[in-house]
């Protein structure tokens, strides 16, 4: 919870959880943006089967792998809390992430 109070959100963002696991820090993010929205993703599918019943109006969870992220301009606010000593080549993922930032 002390990772997530330093994000210092209005309540309007789009973020992107990488390696969200079972989705319970990624709900409570979703719940500190009631107007915006929340991804959580996870390269697990049994994380995300778990992650999938926590999801809202604003909370959605998604198998993927964070090298292989499509997003574009779609999120302010990027987090993860332990899943990027996992990644095997950060250069993709950080060019991707870059890319699945609003601009």
């Amino acid at each position: 919870m002390k990772l997530i109070e330093e994000l210092d959100l209005v309540g309007k963002e789009s973020i992107l959880d990488l390696g969200c696991g079972d989705g319970r820090l990624t709900a409570q993010i979703a719940k500190l943006v009631p107007e915006g929205n929340v991804i959580g993703i996870d390269a697990s599918e049994v994380m995300i089967k778990s992650a999938r019943k926590l999801e809202e109006d604003n909370l959605s969870f998604e198998l993927k792998n964070i090298n292989k992220l499509d997003y574009q301009n779609e999120f302010e606010v990027i987090f993860s809390n332990a899943a990027l000593h996992w990644v095997k080549n950060h250069k993709i993922s950080l060019k991707n992430c870059f890319k699945a930032l609003i601009k």
